[in-house]
């Protein structure tokens, strides 16, 4: 179980860095004020990156609980101590992935709409 949870977050961060580079690109093909109007007239990107943000805080603040209970030896198995762990980071990285897909969106969003070329017949 541990190496899928390794294997998905190694996967996972390639990912977050494709995505930071095409952020980078993209920023450079934008002006700052059109950049800096999208974020605050898009009210759900406001909202969703807020409690994305918030998870991946609380799942850092159980995180450090785990190594913290860790230290004291006292509850938790030492294996399940770790994947605990491994999975708690995965989620971290997950939110970070999902806020930056959602940057990339934002600054582009017509390159990542997937457009219908099916053509409805008319009788």
């Amino acid at each position: 179980m541990k190496i899928s949870v390794v294997i998905l977050s190694i996967l996972f961060s390639l990912i977050g860095v494709y995505l930071a580079v095409r952020i980078n690109i993209e920023k450079k093909k934008i002006d700052p004020a059109t950049l800096r109007a999208r974020v605050f007239l898009n009210e759900s990107f406001l909202k969703d990156s807020w409690k994305l943000l918030l998870i991946a805080l609380i799942l850092f603040i159980i995180r450090a609980f785990t190594e913290l209970e860790e230290l004291f030896e006292t509850v938790m198995d030492n294996e399940i101590s770790e994947l605990l762990d491994e999975v708690i980071g995965l989620g971290i990285l997950i939110c970070l992935i999902l806020l930056l897909y959602k940057w990339l969106k934002l600054m582009n969003p017509q390159k990542l709409v997937i457009k219908n070329n099916s053509r409805v017949s008319e009788k």
